[in-house]
């Protein structure tokens, strides 16, 4: 039951800049430019407290406000410094990145852009191989 009102969301990640996109429900998206900059020249995500931060804050505004806060499940894709596809590193700062911003659940997905059903679908096989 819980599933079926899970939220499940789209970040896509640039230099110090998140595009958070709430696929289910109402669609709603949010951009979050830093501030102060996350990204370093050999990193994405160079600066994991203030990316972890900002993220957090944007994944607040796409949320509906509700009594209780649920979790959201995340698929989030780095669309840039990708050549020659992640290291095991970096697919771990962005697992983390988005578990620490209050995922429950996070897909790190590699490739061209989704649609909203395709990131539904994709966040649904993980259910499925969990």
């Amino acid at each position: 039951m819980r599933k079926l009102f899970e939220e499940k969301l789209y970040v896509k990640v640039s230099r110090n800049r998140f595009e958070i996109a709430r696929v289910t429900g109402d669609p709603s998206v949010e951009i979050i430019s830093s501030p102060e900059p996350f990204s370093t020249s050999r990193l994405l995500v160079g600066e994991f407290s203030r990316a972890e931060h900002e993220l957090r804050k944007g994944i607040k505004k796409v949320l509906p406000k509700t009594l209780i806060r649920r979790s959201p499940a995340v698929l989030i894709h780095p669309l840039e410094m990708t050549e020659n596809g992640l290291c095991q590193v970096e697919v771990k700062i962005l697992r983390e990145l988005a578990l620490g911003a209050g995922a429950h659940k996070v897909e790190v997905w590699e490739g061209k852009e989704l649609t909203p059903s395709q990131v539904v679908e994709k966040l649904k096989n993980v259910e499925q191989a969990a």
